[in-house]
């Protein structure tokens, strides 16, 4: 009903509040709705406001222990060992990088958004129907890779090998490994992540990239860079081959604190062979 301008201002605000405890009246309490209701993946399932306030969804960056493990001679006769490694996402969100100009990296380089989605619809897992509204992480520059062409995120994993019985490493790859972050294999199922489809494929030039929940990035044994020149004269016996992912920490997380993972391995000559973890859990 219209509010006549003639009428005195407590006639208003009396007939304003009528109105207000019409509608509250009106409306079925919680938990009693009635017919259709908007689904959870439905963009107007939570209000613009709300997705704004809501969480942000955070992957959880972890390292597999190192596997296929081979002694190789390289150009110059030296010891290297070779192995795959894995930067696996058991966590609620997403890991995805975006390559973009919005930050200062050097030439051939191009600057990296890591891209977090919102609960809007408050499940604590990312939905991809659901959770479309995103806030960005600056996480350095990404390199270019003719040979590929497309771009590798910067310092994406660290490799050191150490003596179980030392607080320092015999050899640490300095140079830091870059990577286009892929869905490649599934977790291990001992980790119980729920069952996401593969979305992050092949990579190329402009395009995002990352590794979905429940899956991990596979970097295989053949890879450049996937290997240690070992000492020279390096004896026979029990080392700690340790992998770190994320080693800037430049990523947002949800635990920084599992970024290692380690590998027992013993030396023979031109033979190495993976061993029980029990006298390398040190170096973790």
């Amino acid at each position: 009903m219209p509010i006549c301008r003639s009428w005195p201002w407590w006639a208003a605000a009396v007939g304003a509040a009528a109105v207000v405890s019409l509608v509250v009246l009106a409306a079925p309490a919680a938990g009693g709705l009635s017919g259709p209701q908007p689904r959870a993946s439905d963009s107007s399932a939570v209000p613009v406001s709300a997705a704004r306030k809501a969480p942000r969804l955070l992957p959880d960056a972890r390292s597999l222990p190192a596997r296929d493990l081979s002694i190789r001679r390289n150009a110059a006769g030296r010891r290297t060992i070779r192995f795959e490694s894995g930067l696996a996402n058991p966590g609620h969100g997403v890991l995805e990088l975006r390559p973009n100009n919005l930050g200062d990296c050097r030439r051939n380089e191009q600057h990296a958004s890591q891209i977090m989605f919102r609960d809007r619809n408050r499940n604590g897992w990312y939905d991809r129907d659901a959770d479309n509204r995103s806030v960005r992480h600056d996480a350095g520059c990404m390199v270019f890779h003719p040979s590929h062409d497309h771009w590798h995120f910067e310092a994406a994993a660290r490799y050191a090998l150490w003596r179980p019985d030392r607080d320092r490493p015999i050899v640490v790859k300095g140079r830091k490994m870059s990577f286009c972050l892929r869905d490649s294999e599934r977790v291990p199922p001992k980790w119980d992540i729920r069952h996401y489809a593969e979305y992050y494929g092949a990579c190329s030039q402009d395009t995002r990239q990352g590794i979905s929940i429940g899956w991990v990035d596979v970097y295989g044994s053949y890879l450049p860079g996937q290997f240690l020149t070992l000492p020279d004269g390096l004896s026979n016996g029990l080392y700690c081959l340790r992998t770190t992912v994320d080693p800037r920490d430049q990523l947002l997380e949800s635990d920084d604190d599992n970024n290692h993972s380690v590998q027992s391995v013993r030396i023979r000559g031109d033979r190495v062979a993976a061993k029980p973890l029990r006298r390398c859990r040190s170096v973790l």
